[in-house]
C-alpha cells in the first residue's frame, strides 16, 4: 500500500510520521508532503533530533502535495483543516483521512513549529501511537 502523510510545510510532523510509518509498516511504500512545503527544504533540526534519538531512519527532504500524489492508496493528513483544504482543491473521490480518524480517534496533531524539544517529544510520541494503531488497522 502507498501511503501518504501531509502537514502544513513537511519539515515537522509528516516527517516523523514518515520516519515511524517506515520502521513500523516496511512492507508498504510511505512518503510525507506538505500543503506550503518548499521543495527541497530540510526537515527542522528539532524533528530531526527526536527521529535520530528513536535510531529511526531520516526522512525524505520536503516535498510539496501534488496531483500525482492522488495515486496513492491513502492520504493522512495531521488536522482536519489540511483534509478539507485537499478535498476542496482535489474533491471527495480520494482516499483523504486525518490520521486520527483513520484509526478511530478524535483530536489532531498540533504543529511542533518553533516548540522546545519537548513538544516535539511529544508529538513523536503521538504520531508513534497513532500510526502503531495504523499498524494493527492493516
Amino acid at each position: 500500500m502507498k501511503i501518504i502523510f501531509v502537514c502544513t510545510g513537511n519539515t515537522c510532523r509528516s516527517p516523523i510520521a514518515e520516519s515511524i510509518a517506515t520502521v513500523l509498516l516496511p512492507n508498504d511504500s510511505i512518503q510525507s508532503r506538505g500543503l506550503f512545503a518548499m521543495n527541497g527544504q530540510s526537515i527542522t533540526p528539532e524533528a530531526l533530533e527526536v527521529i535520530l534519538e528513536n535510531n529511526l531512519p531520516e526522512p525524505s527532504v520536503s516535498q510539496i502535495f501534488s496531483q500525482d500524489d492522488l495515486k496513492s492508496d491513502l492520504i493522512l493528513t495531521m488536522t482536519n483543516n489540511h483534509k478539507r483544504q485537499l478535498i476542496s482543491q482535489y474533491g471527495t473521490e480520494y482516499p483523504i483521512y486525518t490520521l486520527c480518524e483513520y484509526v478511530s480517534e478524535t483530536g489532531e496533531i498540533g504543529d511542533p513549529f518553533g516548540g522546545s524539544i519537548d513538544t516535539y517529544r511529544h508529538t513523536f510520541n503521538q504520531l508513534y501511537s497513532l500510526i502503531n494503531k495504523l499498524k494493527h488497522e492493516e
